[in-house]
């Protein structure tokens, strides 16, 4: 470029990256969810390599795209250090509804049936003996290899997942404990041996 020269409007010249101690996010979300948000609420920004990194929301826009229905919201990440490199592709997750625990199990614990969805529940009958016990339970939504479930367990009970499809009620079984990586990260299952 040289002075007088005559640029179209739009015409991307540079782009300029700040070098302090905060970098920013922005992300565009539905209008429904980006009413619920306010400044100061947390969000946590996910890349491909590294961790979850948390980051505090500015400023929503005060308008909405009339194509897309989203509106852009500005979070920030404190320490610089843990921000993704400028211009990188992430993932927000943002805080959306009441939040609310719920049980969660192995989708392989889950069986279909005419009377509808049911799981095999382990239980010590008077001899203290192992059975499963057939409990119809209610699908509140699929999480990848998890189901959440709405009703009929409590968290900590415990329900049979290999070779739950062999089970009917009664029948007594024999609980073969997970190995400790797998325990660690599935609480409420249970594998199973006729």
């Amino acid at each position: 470029m040289h002075p007088g020269q005559y640029l179209s409007e739009g015409t991307y010249l540079t782009s300029l990256q700040g070098v302090d101690d905060t970098a920013y996010v922005d992300f565009a979300v539905a209008q429904q969810i980006a009413a619920g948000l306010r400044a100061g609420d947390k969000v946590q920004v996910l890349t491909a390599s590294a961790d979850p990194v948390v980051a505090t929301i500015m400023a929503t826009d005060a308008r909405v795209d009339p194509t897309t229905r989203n509106a852009s919201v500005r979070a920030k990440v404190s320490d610089a250090k843990l921000a993704p490199p400028p211009g990188s592709s992430v993932r927000v997750q943002v805080p959306a509804g009441v939040l609310r625990l719920a049980v969660a199990i192995p989708a392989s614990a889950l069986r279909k049936g005419p009377g509808g969805d049911y799981v095999f529940v382990v239980e010590q009958d008077k001899d203290n003996k192992a059975r499963a016990q057939q409990r119809p339970v209610q699908v509140e939504a699929l999480a990848g290899d998890e189901v959440v479930i709405r009703d009929g367990l409590v968290a900590g009970e415990q329900v049979a997942t290999s070779g739950s499809f062999k089970l009917r009620d009664a029948v007594l079984v024999s609980v073969i404990p997970k190995p400790e990586s797998v325990a660690a990260n599935s609480g409420a299952a249970a594998h199973v041996a006729l």
